[in-house]
């Protein structure tokens, strides 16, 4: 799943499914990729996403998402990156989070171009849009930003 490397300007092109990230901070739960491919020559990756609950249940998440993910340190709530396709702004990401006690998928309508994930703290996460062309930081909170989609799992 591409070279692994410490270089952070490079972790949406390059991880792992052993990578500490993937895991909660309690390791119950784990994110879990599949089917990686570049969406086009030297873009990041995305694939098929698995949600690994603490029973070692498999839930495959419907979409196409790229990495990695993020946990808060609870560990009852991860942000993972997702890809869609749309007619007139071309291929986007968005930001989806589960809730691993409710069992629950969630959506946000807001666009980003890539996603580089940092911290996820109080509701609050933080990273950068875009980490190598026109970076832009990221504060996205959970509680003022619009819904677009949420489901159970």
């Amino acid at each position: 799943m591409g070279e692994k490397t410490e270089n952070h300007l490079l972790r949406p092109w390059a991880f792992y499914n052993a990578d500490e990230q993937m895991f909660s901070p309690n390791k119950q739960n784990r994110i879990e990729y599949s089917e990686l491919i570049e969406l086009a020559m030297g873009s990041p990756l995305a694939g098929e996403c698995y949600w690994c609950d603490s029973d070692n249940k498999r839930h495959k998440l419907s979409g196409l998402y790229g990495g990695p993910p993020i946990w808060n340190p609870e560990g009852n709530m991860v942000a993972i990156p997702i890809w869609n396709r749309t007619l007139f702004k071309g291929t986007i990401q968005q930001l989806s989070v589960i809730d691993v006690i409710k069992s629950e998928w969630t959506q946000y309508k807001r666009t980003f171009r890539i996603l580089d994930l940092r911290s996820f703290r109080n509701k609050i996460i933080s990273g950068y849009d875009s980490p190598i062309y026109d970076t832009t930081p990221l504060h996205f909170d959970l509680s003022r930003e619009e819904i677009e989609k949420r489901k159970k799992i």
